[in-house]
């Protein structure tokens, strides 16, 4: 069993809404999705991010660190959101993905996760 990241990005800049009832409809995978994970076990974290604007980005440099306002790379599509989630394999994950992206503004990174810490 592999952990993924299901990285959601949103493509449609933050101050376009989204209609509530699509907003509704796409959060039916969404609890169903940590529903299943969680029952047998899977989910290991969830977390849904707030805009852009609210983002600080920490730069090393030469004379010390650098805290600049906003995102971490010039994008139109913005990290909202992830999931930390076990799956037997890239194409589980990818189900899982696929249950969550259910409108045309959102798209999902799918990525393992390679655990380094070992406390």
């Amino acid at each position: 069993m592999t952990t993924y990241a299901l990285l959601i990005y949103r493509t449609a800049p933050p101050e376009i809404r989204i209609p509530e009832k699509e907003e509704k409809a796409g959060l039916v995978g969404h609890r169903a999705l940590q529903a299943d994970a969680s029952s047998k076990g899977d989910l290991h974290a969830v977390a849904r991010l707030d805009e852009p604007a609210t983002a600080r980005t920490v730069r090393t440099k030469l004379t010390g660190h650098d805290v600049t306002d906003g995102p971490f790379i010039e994008s139109k599509d913005w990290l909202v959101g992830f999931y930390l989630v076990d799956c037997d394999d890239d194409a589980q994950a990818i189900l899982r993905a696929k249950q969550i992206c259910s409108d045309p503004h959102h798209a999902i990174e799918v990525r393992p996760v390679e655990w380094r810490w070992r406390g």
